[in-house]
């Protein structure tokens, strides 16, 4: 294969699509200084492979762009010769790019946290870099006494382990941390009554041996399940964080369909019931906010939507002490570029390889389709032009023209289960009375809330309008479209997670993004699927 590694700046445009142009199927062009690599037309096999090394960026027709980025690497469960393996095989042998795959790789070898007795130590196998790692501030004020040239105790604080990890991990070291806690000292009698599927297992197995990780796979492929799973191997007291209220009665459900638990082993915590228990689901606010309370000998913590661990009153959770921990979450990405901290906080990631589940029919790709209309009259247009801020996103998201479409979209799918999303108290109520469908917001009573779910569930109503409380870890498994009417900003992880709404393993999957053209929600929304795109959903332009 001949050398492909002139710098993207210095191609133009057109010689790049010409490039791509000349490919052949399967055939691969690799531009080294980006560690990108561009193949067209690949079989599933080989997105699979290039999945376990590298992440996708875009894809567009049958052109798929790949990146390898540190956190690739460090994730990735492959031997440093398994990956240079595979990378030769793949896109061709490039010494430069093999030599940095290398030391990146090392780095995750550089740093340990090592429980010993009542203390923990950071310790290195590299003198230098141990004096280096001491000499940064936020690390020096974490750690109490230097014990050696490569081990120095961590100092008692409640987040100092956390911050140690946080710390290296920007600067570049992922640090493995070996915390041994003492294994829960009883039995809380939790059998599965469900079979695993065949990955789930494996990654109970993985997470059970590495006690800590971040499951990513996509929404629809029984990440809850995987986690229950986790517990019963376990076999202790167990904390389940979620960041709403509407969560925990979901996760209870689970719990009893699931397992041998039963009602009187599952406490609740949070604003309107405060009980501990065998296992305890308690919400994220409510932990943060009493930590010591929460500091029992737990056997398992399940973070659910893990993806808001990085923020500052969540984070205070991720120092709370078990045996075992696990994240779950199908869009661990934030727009603060914190995602690092989810890894660092919690654990690696495994089940981040969407295409294995796509391939192997767990769960079915959705299509998404981008519906851009044009302004409903030149007044609106107007108002839009006089805004600013935020004002300017909220005008657009309302366009009237958009009515028109969510009636032609209402009748073409008028007998399939449908989610309509919306960031809008006031637009939300507005196309409730419009449409004469339900709109369930923050606002709604929750046991009115709950009402509305459960008869979605059962097939007695088949269209429901939500707000942003829609977003997360809503299980209303028989969805088959979601119709996105106004979005929060570019978020990638909140199209991922409304996408997620709509993947399951059975049927058509369809998602409509409808956004005012030629607005700066056309702009958010082609953001909001990158995401997606990155993972190999499709996606398209209507106008």
């Amino acid at each position: 294969m001949k050398d492909q590694s002139k710098d993207l700046e210095e191609m133009s445009r057109d010689e790049l699509v010409e490039k791509v142009k000349e490919l052949r199927e399967d055939e691969v062009v690799f531009f080294e200084p980006q560690r990108e690599a561009v193949i067209t037309d690949p079989d599933e096999e080989t997105l699979s492979e290039l999945s376990e090394i590298a992440h996708m960026e875009t894809s567009s027709g049958d052109h798929y762009k790949f990146k390898t980025g540190e956190m690739d690497v460090w994730n990735s469960d492959l031997s440093l010769e398994e990956m240079k393996e595979k990378y030769t095989r793949i896109v061709g042998s490039y010494p430069h790019f093999l030599e940095w795959l290398e030391r990146t790789y090392e780095k995750q070898e550089i740093f340990s946290i090592e429980h010993e007795g009542r203390y923990h130590s950071l310790v290195s196998s590299d003198p230098e870099r141990m004096e280096w790692a001491r000499g940064i501030e936020d690390v020096r004020e974490n750690l109490s006494v230097d014990l050696s040239e490569t081990k120095s105790r961590i100092a008692m604080g409640a987040n100092s382990r956390a911050t140690i990890k946080k710390v290296l991990l920007k600067k570049g070291y992922p640090v493995e941390d070996n915390s041994k806690f003492r294994e829960a000292d009883r039995n809380i009698g939790a059998d599965l009554k469900v079979d695993l599927r065949d990955y789930q297992q494996e990654y109970v197995d993985r997470a059970y041996e590495e006690r800590a990780a971040v499951l990513a796979n996509p929404a629809g492929s029984g990440k809850t399940v995987t986690s229950i799973g986790l517990m019963a191997k376990i076999d202790g007291p167990t904390l389940v964080l979620v960041p709403q209220r509407s969560l925990v009665n979901q996760w209870r459900r689970e719990l009893l369909d699931k397992t041998t638990l039963t009602e009187d082993q599952i406490g609740e915590y949070h604003g309107d019931t405060k009980k501990m228990n065998d296992v305890t689901i308690a919400t994220y606010h409510m932990a943060a906010n009493k930590t010591e309370l929460f500091r029992n000998e737990w056997g398992l913590i399940i973070f659910d939507e893990v993806h808001h661990i990085p923020s500052k009153l969540f984070r205070k959770t991720a120092d709370l002490q078990s045996t075992r921990r696990i994240g779950l979450s199908a869009s661990p990405v934030r727009e603060d570029n914190k995602e690092r901290d989810i890894f660092a906080l919690i654990g690696p990631e495994i089940g981040g390889d969407w295409a294995r589940f796509f391939k192997e029919g767990y769960v079915v790709k959705p299509d998404v389709e981008i519906q851009l209309v044009e302004w409903a009259s030149d007044y609106h247009r107007h108002k839009y032009d006089e805004a600013s801020g935020i004002k300017k996103a909220i005008i657009a998201s309302k366009n009237p023209r958009k009515h028109k479409n969510l009636e032609d979209l209402l009748e073409e799918h008028e007998e399939e289960k449908t989610i309509i999303f919306c960031d809008w108290i006031d637009q939300g109520e507005e196309l409730s009375e419009m449409f004469d469908i339900p709109f369930i917001s923050g606002e709604t009573d929750f046991e009115e809330r709950e009402k509305y779910f459960e008869d979605f569930r059962n097939d007695e109503m088949n269209t429901i309008i939500v707000s942003r409380i829609g977003d997360e870890g809503l299980d209303l498994p028989d969805t088959e479209v979601g119709i996105i009417m106004s979005g929060q900003g570019g978020s990638r992880r909140q199209a991922t997670q409304r996408a997620g709404r709509v993947m399951r393993p059975f049927g058509d999957a369809q998602v409509y993004m409808v956004a005012t053209k030629g607005s700066n929600e056309e702009d958010f929304v082609k953001r909001q699927v990158e995401l997606l795109k990155e993972k190999g959903v499709p996606v398209s332009i209507e106008e």
